[in-house]
């Protein structure tokens, strides 16, 4: 495109071709925000150079209605459509093939719009003209057979649209690549009308070849695009569905085992790949690629004192141009070191591999948010899990509607809380062990001593040692309860690190202003959290005890420990950090809403008001550790200022993806809510865990809500007595979990003890 553009001029007719082609690449890997403004510019050279009643102009119109269709945006598609047919018509006739594609795009709207009786007679229309312009078997009429068959289908005409379906196929089989997206759309639509009339093993035929199909897609989309391109497109797949919907274990479970985290996976291997390689051209993208994203960070936090527009206009061409750089250099490393039609790892792995890699006496669950398949092309979110066992076949279990499993889940986060009282936390307890876990134990193999959990999406924030179990025990009680983000993970090749530095940040001077005489009343301890009511009242209360768990620490480390106090503990010495074999961080997390940096609380000033937003959307941005300094960049915020974000004590997730870890064996996150973030479905919880593991940790030690700054140390320190003991943080925690759990309902009740022992998960990568 740019070549056309400097040759031609940005508004020849081939550039206009080059927009809409690269426009249609981004719609087809769901990044519909970068369509829109392609598709607009190279409609408006087509009217510019054709006028409004010519086929290319009818052509650049079909494109943007069909992204808006897309964006299920049918109010601004319908005009469109109505458009493009009526040029076609006029200038082409009332049978030409691109005739029919206006037609069966109108059809189109007014089946999403429910209006099934006006769309038939189009889609009979389309059909016509096409077979008669193209024959019977030519992939355009496949897709034709295919619209009309999904018409039938969406109005429970089942019957009707299987033979339909079935010919499309047939044709597509024919005519297009094995490796063909429509193929596996074909495919799907075959294997859900086959569950409509009953024949279950055709459905399965169907869907695990259509799994197969989108594998392939999948590998070559991850081999030459950006982070972000990367989910949008995954956002377009329904991976798991109709597998899960026919219960059938051994696929569901390889295709979790590939596709799981699978963008994170694959942003892992291009790094690791390239600072392996010995080219320095691609250590070079790694090293400028971790740089822009710093710089971009900095740029999205920042607000500037000239509030011209010249000069806001130059700050958003900035942030377009280094947000542009990274997209860049992420896609220039995927090309450089995974390539076109090679295999990601990921997409490789087999059950009977990560069977060998089970401990002894463990079962893996994989835990999975997919839609099931109802009736009639209807869907409905529900949760699953796969349970693998070091032998044997996988183990399919249905768990249920996603939004009642969900609504407990939010009830046992406000009850770990302390929003509610000791009774509504046993029965949320209770109910999520009956809802998730009693299914699933069900489905152990005997002999099961040890679980190792991999969360999804709203089950990433259930400490699962938690639960009670109908005898009213902790599940903790009875099983190890260890975690991955993905089952895969078991088989990552890890290193230990040349520095056996053991890294402690404790205590930081958050410079923060002393609190109110009554702010803490009642409260016997001080808990690590960020109370937040506007970014002006954000209080970071110091944390003393944290020096004492420092001293302790010390003292066991011995030699190897190095221990960063008070001011000392700053985000500029963190940033130094490269691979110690134990990194501790003993302070605040923090997990911020969507907010508006620029703009000031509670402020009647008309200038105030005029301060120009950075948005913090990105939930890597959101989410963070306190450093020294801290608070002094949280008031900052408020007034609507930001500091430059070196050494400005907020470690933002995205900032700690940079971090030199490799090898780290060991990072814990003795802070409140380092376990919070925005969970993706099939892709983990985006904060601070996908920080950390990007960088490198192999264990990652975090919480799921408030800690207490006095137990958490006695908490922290058997478990550090245990690790070093036995070399084995999960077994470690898990044990310490279960010793603390239980002396503390004792002795304080259900309650306390699962405020204050519950909330600790380790994360882990390599074999355990």
């Amino acid at each position: 495109m740019k070549i056309f553009e400097e040759k031609l001029g940005p508004e020849d007719r081939y550039t206009g071709v080059s927009l809409n082609n690269l426009a249609e690449l981004y719609c087809s890997m769901g990044d519909y925000a970068k369509a829109e403004p392609l598709y607009q510019r190279a409609l408006r050279i087509s009217e510019k150079t054709f006028g409004s009643n010519h086929p290319e102009t009818a052509r650049s119109l079909q494109n943007l209605a069909a992204l808006y269709w897309l964006m299920e945006d049918y109010a601004k598609a319908e005009p469109l459509y109505r458009r493009t047919l009526e040029v076609w018509e006029r200038m082409l006739g009332p049978n030409h093939p691109d005739t029919a594609t206006a037609i069966e795009n109108l059809a189109e709207i007014y089946d999403s719009q429910g209006n099934y009786s006006k769309a038939e007679p189009l889609r009979l229309r389309a059909l016509a003209i096409t077979e008669k312009a193209f024959g019977p078997n030519a992939p355009n009429t496949a897709r034709r057979l295919n619209n009309l068959a999904w018409h039938d289908w969406k109005m429970g005409q089942a019957n009707k649209a299987e033979p339909l379906f079935l010919r499309a196929l047939h044709i597509r089989e024919k005519t297009l690549s094995p490796t063909h997206s429509d193929l596996a759309e074909s495919l799907s639509n075959a294997a859900c009308v086959k569950i409509d009339v009953g024949q279950r093993e055709e459905a399965l035929s169907f869907a695990e070849r259509a799994m197969h199909v989108e594998e392939t897609v999948l590998a070559n989309i991850l081999s030459f695009t950006t982070e972000q391109q990367r989910f949008d497109f995954l956002r377009t797949q329904r991976p798991y569905s109709l597998l899960a919907t026919l219960q059938a274990a051994a696929p569901v479970a390889q295709a979790i085992l590939r596709r799981k985290g699978i963008v994170l996976d694959s942003l892992l291997e291009d790094r690791l790949l390239a600072e392996a390689s010995g080219d320095p051209k691609k250590r070079l993208i790694v090293d400028e690629l971790r740089s822009a994203k710093q710089r971009l960070t900095q740029s999205q936090q920042d607000v500037a004192k000239d509030l011209s527009d010249q000069a806001q206009k130059q700050r958003a061409a900035e942030k377009v141009k280094l947000s542009a750089r990274v997209e860049q250099l992420e896609a220039d490393l995927a090309r450089q070191v995974a390539g076109l039609g090679k295999a990601r790892r990921a997409l490789t792995v087999t059950v009977a591999q990560v069977q060998s890699a089970l401990p002894p006496q463990a079962a893996l669950i994989e835990l999975l948010l997919y839609m099931h398949y109802l009736k009639n092309t209807k869907f409905e979110s529900r949760y699953g899990a796969i349970v693998i066992g070091t032998s044997g076949e996988p183990s399919w279990v249905p768990l249920g509607d996603a939004a009642e499993i969900e609504k407990n889940v939010a009830l046992y986060q406000k009850s770990v809380r302390g929003k509610t009282d000791e009774a509504t936390l046993s029965s949320v307890l209770k109910a999520l062990n009956s809802q998730v876990w009693a299914p699933i134990e069900k489905a152990l193999p005997a002999g099961t001593t040890a679980v190792i959990v991999s969360p999804d999406a709203e089950l990433n924030f259930v400490s699962f040692a938690t639960l009670l179990t109908p005898d009213n025990r902790f599940v903790g009680e009875k099983y190890s309860v260890r975690y991955v983000a993905s089952g895969r993970d078991l088989l990552r090749q890890t290193k230990a690190s040349g520095n056996q530095q053991t890294a402690v940040y404790a205590n930081p001077d958050f410079h923060s202003k002393s609190a109110s005489p009554d702010s803490n009343r009642g409260t016997a301890v001080g808990l690590r959290s960020i109370e937040m009511r506007d970014l002006q009242s954000i209080s970071l209360p110091p944390l003393p005890g944290t020096a004492a768990e420092a001293a302790a620490l010390e003292k066991r480390a011995g030699k190897s420990a190095k221990v960063f106090l008070g001011p000392n503990a700053t985000e500029a010495e963190l940033r130094k950090a490269n691979s110690p074999h134990i990194l501790h961080l003993a302070t605040h997390g923090f997990f911020l809403p969507e907010i508006d940096l620029g703009t000031p609380s509670n402020s009647l000033s008309p200038a105030a008001a005029e301060i120009p937003k950075g948005n913090l959307v990105n939930p890597m941005h959101r989410s963070g550790l306190a450093m020294a300094g801290a608070q002094t960049t949280l008031q900052a915020w408020g007034r609507g200022e930001v500091p430059p974000t070196e050494n400005d004590g907020i470690v933002t997730a995205e900032e700690v993806g940079g971090l030199k870890l490799d090898g780290t064996w060991l990072v814990v996150l003795s802070a409140c809510d380092t376990g919070g973030g925005e969970a993706k479905a099939g892709e983990g919880v985006m904060g601070l865990r996908r920080g950390f593991i990007q960088a490198g940790a192999q264990n990652l030690l975090m919480t799921l809500w408030p800690i207490s700054d006095e137990t958490t140390v006695q908490i922290m320190l058997d478990f550090y007595d245990a690790a070093f003991k036995t070399g084995n943080a999960p077994q470690a925690l898990a044990d310490t979990q279960r010793d603390w759990l239980v002396k503390l309902r004792k002795e304080r009740g259900l309650l306390q003890a699962v405020q204050l022992a519950g909330p600790f998960i380790i994360s882990s990568q390599g074999k355990l």
